[in-house]
């Protein structure tokens, strides 16, 4: 029989009315109690306080209300892990139940959920979970521990290893045989088994940081009630993985805010050790800060679905492998932070910060071990969210979605857009439509401008009194996206940063004569760092320019010109507008044969003046923000694109008599292409969520723009490799997919440089 609850049942739903009220008021008293000192005093504390939340109704925000959760929408569960992670209050000390916890949410009878919920809720239980096997680790499917059905028990023989909070659990959700021995998903069980019955035999492991976190059990003819099972019979691989899927979408929410302060530690430990102004330490703390924005916005993604009733699987799978590879490089880069104090055990007398980094260090070793291993989820990216043949010649299963489209599925109106965009865009972009503007250096395709110009482009998310849609910047990223993804041969780009100059600039007239179909030019040096504002910019004598700047994208095809200039008098910065035909345009050869580029010479030139001094300052550093987003989301569609031809290509030849997509150098290869092109996509949208006047916004932009534009070069190339003499040729797309990254890759600066500036105001904010 399944034993009594040791506390009252959760009776009625709770009201999530005021759950911010009820939450505050414990957390300010929270805040009043002195802090637990020893390990066993912050265990109890941890305990406590579970029940304390359960108590006042907030324990659990994205429950169902059925089973006294909060039922909470995205934002709500966004704002209640910030409120509990800015407070600092103690996490659930076994974490591990909530992967039971959706489970029996899901599949669970009604008289398990009332025994096993709220216990579990309050830490009053431990659990610990029963998969791994000595013969069956990321193997999963060939467990052998079975459950043989004896009247009204299950009798249970066999062993479990690398389960963690073993020797503290009260119980166990195990996957058992309860078929036919042998390897297979039919005839796979879950149960939960009271860690207290006859004939299970604990035996902790010690691990390599030299603790005891994990033990291998065995089962001796161990007695389980059947009204234990969850879910029917032989049902368990399906009840598993529904759960889990569950678990990493919202637990992954959970996580961001524990990362942000892990990752704002270690900016800390930067600062401490005087590494602030290391360069190599830099990119290292921005890839770090890229990490945990990727995460993120995958883990809001995700959660989106689940609230929306989609399958977050595609991106939490996507997600696991994310964060396993992150916590290792979060700590890496902190070991390496403690200098020569890495020599020291994380015991030692004078080890830096406790021995915390060495610590988590070695741990963290099992992140790509522990709930499948790296390669493992390579393998599930590749052939259960991509589509590729399965490297164990069991055949191919359908794509998760279409390989370089959303993992997730888009709101109502993104999703329209982009159906209506991609088709829009097809029949402009085949491949030899694309390759004929080559020779054609100094032209674009007016017809497929004017197409997007009835659809609303580039004024999509422009006021309407200026002649816009009055569209979110996230609509119009998302529509920039399709753009690179079918590698448009228009100046899109190029315009839209033209446009936002005009727009913070208040030139009305020029901004409704772009909206109206103009193409235009921002003409302004770039070097590594971006917009260059020196002596190197054109010089305003008098009414008069003079001067020239080279490599300006788009400005062959420009109706319009918008001119960075210095006044020589006053040396201020001078923002004006100019006609092409009063300037003279010489056309380059573009690495991007579907774009043009051109050196502009403005000798003699009197341009309209439409701002000076601070204000251009001010309206470039507003500018810039669109610019770098509107950039990146050109490179996330190219990445995507190269993503799909890269899988197709997989799909359909074949090598020594196997299609080359199940082989685990090409599927683990695609998966990781899939991992930086969507992880782009993720931050892409989000940066372009942030308000102008947000605090992050420009950081955020930044971050995003130099993901997505080393993601493009980096996902184009290796299309190219997994193609390859095809690929090489020039009549293979391939080669235009990268050539357009490579031109993006410096068109606002190198991401390099984006990531030093990025690294720099986290380093000051925490300053």
């Amino acid at each position: 029989m399944v034993e009594g609850s040791t506390t009252g049942p959760l009776e009625g739903p709770a009201a999530p009315d005021g759950w911010r009220e009820r939450l505050t008021a414990l957390l300010e008293a929270y805040a009043k109690r002195p802090r637990p000192k020893t390990p066993k005093e912050r265990a109890e504390a941890a305990r406590a306080w579970q029940s304390e939340m359960v108590d006042a109704r907030v324990a659990a925000p994205g429950w169902p209300s059925a089973v006294g959760g909060l039922e909470l929408g995205l934002e709500d569960q966004l704002d209640y892990y910030r409120m509990t992670s800015a407070a600092g209050v103690p996490k659930h000390p076994n974490p591990i139940a909530f992967i039971v916890a959706p489970t029996l949410i899901v599949y669970g009878t009604e008289v398990q959920k009332k025994r096993f919920l709220e216990p579990l809720l309050r830490a009053d239980e431990r659990w610990c979970q029963g998969f791994s096997e000595p013969g069956a680790g990321s193997d999963l499917a060939s467990l052998s521990t079975k459950a043989v059905r004896d009247g009204d028990t299950y009798r249970v023989t066999g062993q479990k290893i690398w389960t963690t909070q073993a020797a503290e659990a009260d119980w166990m959700f195990a996957l058992v045989r309860t078929g036919p021995a042998g390897r297979g998903t039919a005839g796979i069980s879950y149960l939960l088994i009271p860690m207290n019955s006859p004939g299970i035999d604990v035996r902790p492991l010690r691990d390599a940081a030299g603790g005891h976190h994990f033990a291998e059990i065995f089962f001796d003819d161990v007695v389980v009630p059947v009204e234990n099972l969850v879910g029917e019979e032989g049902s368990g691989w399906s009840v598993m993985r529904t759960s889990l899927g569950h678990e990493r979408a919202t637990a992954f929410l959970a996580d961001e805010f524990r990362y942000r302060g892990l990752v704002d530690k270690v900016f800390a430990l930067t600062i401490d050790q005087g590494y602030a102004d290391n360069s190599l330490i830099r990119q290292e703390l921005a890839y770090v800060e890229t990490g945990v924005r990727a995460i993120a916005a995958n883990s809001a993604r995700a959660l989106d679905a689940v609230l929306r009733q989609q399958d977050p699987g595609g991106v939490a799978s996507v997600n696991r492998l994310v964060k396993s590879e992150f916590e290792q490089q979060l700590h890496r880069l902190a070991q390496r932070l403690t200098g020569s104090g890495a020599a020291l055990s994380n015991r030692s007398e004078g080890a830096v910060d406790g021995g915390r980094w060495t610590y988590g260090y070695l741990m963290t070793r099992a992140s790509t071990i522990g709930a499948g291993t790296a390669e493992i989820q390579r393998n599930a990216i590749a052939e259960q969210v991509l589509g590729l043949p399965s490297h164990r010649g069991e055949g191919t299963r359908p794509a998760a979605v279409a390989p370089g489209r959303p993992l997730t599925a888009p709101e109502e109106d993104e999703a329209a857009l982009r159906e209506v965009l991609h088709k829009a865009l097809a029949s402009h972009t085949g491949t030899e439509q694309l390759l004929s503007w080559a020779t054609k250096p100094a032209d674009y395709d007016i017809g497929l401008w004017d197409e997007l110009i009835r659809f609303g482009l580039p004024g999509l998310a422009l006021p309407e009194d200026l002649g816009g849609a009055g569209a979110s910047l996230r609509l119009l990223a998302a529509a920039v996206e399709e753009a690179g993804y079918a590698l448009a041969p228009v100046p899109l780009v190029p315009t839209l940063i033209a446009l936002e100059v005009l727009r913070q600039a208040g030139a009305v007239e020029a901004v409704r004569a772009v909206c109206d179909g103009a193409t235009a030019a921002f003409v302004v040096p770039v070097d590594d760092g971006g917009w260059v504002v020196d002596d190197r910019l054109p010089t305003l004598d008098g009414t008069r320019l003079s001067g020239s700047v080279e490599r300006v994208p788009g400005a062959p095809v420009a109706d319009q010109l918008v001119v960075l200039a210095r006044e020589n008098a006053t040396g201020e910065l001078v923002l004006g507008t100019a006609k092409p035909i009063e300037v003279e345009i010489v056309p380059q050869e573009s690495v991007d044969v579907t774009a043009t580029i051109g050196t502009v010479v403005l000798d003699g030139v009197e341009p309209e003046i439409i701002a000076r001094g601070a204000e251009v300052t001010r309206i470039l550093d507003a500018a810039r923000r669109l610019a770098q987003v509107a950039l990146a989301a050109d490179s996330v569609g190219v990445a995507n694109r190269a993503l799909a031809l890269a899988v197709d290509w997989a799909g359909q030849r074949e090598q020594f008599g196997h299609l080359i997509g199940s082989y685990q150098a090409i599927s683990h290869r695609c998966a990781d292409m899939l991992v930086r092109a969507e992880g782009s996509r993720a931050q892409v949208l989000s940066a372009a969520e942030f308000g102008p006047d947000d605090a992050e916004a420009r950081l955020s932009a930044d971050i995003a723009a130099a993901a997505a534009l080393d993601a493009a070069v980096w996902v184009a190339e290796n299309c190219i490799q997994i193609h390859g003499g095809i690929g090489f040729t020039w009549e293979h797309p391939a080669h235009l997919l990268l050539r357009r990254a490579t031109a993006n890759q410096v068109a606002l600066g190198r991401p390099e440089n984006l990531r030093d500036r990025a690294a720099g105001a986290v380093l000051a904010r925490l300053s």
